[in-house]
């Protein structure tokens, strides 16, 4: 379980007490990964799934989950448990 500054529920930086808000932050770092562009992140430029790249592809549910895995394995999320099994926009990871 990583810890790191949390968000709010607009993107903004959450505090507490007069002080930036810390916690628990794997759900945050997966959100990231799904949402960044690979090349984004000019520290790790191997980082991002890209999920709007998904939307106007033709790909497979294996694909899809192949290539998220890849990029969560990259992070350190070993044996995520991808779930598409309701559709992609009800997406569902365990990590």
């Amino acid at each position: 379980m990583r810890q790191d500054i949390l968000r709010d529920d607009t993107g903004g930086l959450a505090f507490a007490d007069g002080d930036f808000a810390t916690g628990q932050s794997d759900q945050q770092h997966v959100e990231d990964i799904l949402d960044l562009q690979p090349g984004e992140l000019k520290e790790f430029p191997l980082v991002g799934f890209g999920a709007i790249n998904y939307i106007k592809r033709t790909i497979t549910a294996a694909e899809f989950k192949r290539d998220l895995k890849v990029q969560l394995n990259m992070d350190g999320y070993a044996n995520p448990i991808i779930d598409i099994s309701n559709g992609i926009e009800n997406l569902n990871i365990e990590i």
